[in-house]
């Protein structure tokens, strides 16, 4: 969304740039040229509604960007949140393991026993292995 929302703003931007830069003429209709290309001969209304709209897909994609940093910024700090909580509830279990007896690096899977191979899956209901 951030990049996104910034490729906006940008092209927006530089293509008003690329309209103010080239068109200097006035009069009652404006001939719209980008460098090298005739576009459209406007009035001054419509190039006031071309201005307001194009400023409006400007604005879209700043909040695109603010949107984007934000959501950024809510999963940094939800994560941060779970890695506190994860070493506070690991110290907690350290601290039950102690009072039980039970060896802190005994983890659920020991690697010492060995485990049955599981048979051959098909994703075919009438082949049986």
């Amino acid at each position: 969304m951030l990049l996104l929302g910034l490729l906006v703003a940008v092209a927006a931007g530089a293509f008003a740039g690329l309209l103010l830069a080239d068109n200097t003429t006035g009069g009652p209709h404006h001939p719209v040229a980008l460098p090298g290309h005739h576009v459209v001969a406007i009035d001054t209304r419509q190039a006031f509604l071309y201005g307001i709209a194009l400023a409006f897909v400007f604005c879209l994609g700043v909040a695109a960007i603010r949107r984007g940093t934000a959501k950024r910024r809510r999963r940094h700090e939800a994560r941060i949140a779970e890695l506190r909580d994860a070493g506070r509830i690991r110290a907690e279990r350290d601290a039950l393991a102690a009072r039980l007896g039970i060896p802190v690096d005994q983890g659920l899977l020991d690697e010492t026993e060995p485990t049955a191979p599981l048979p051959p899956l098909s994703i075919f209901p009438w082949t049986k292995p």
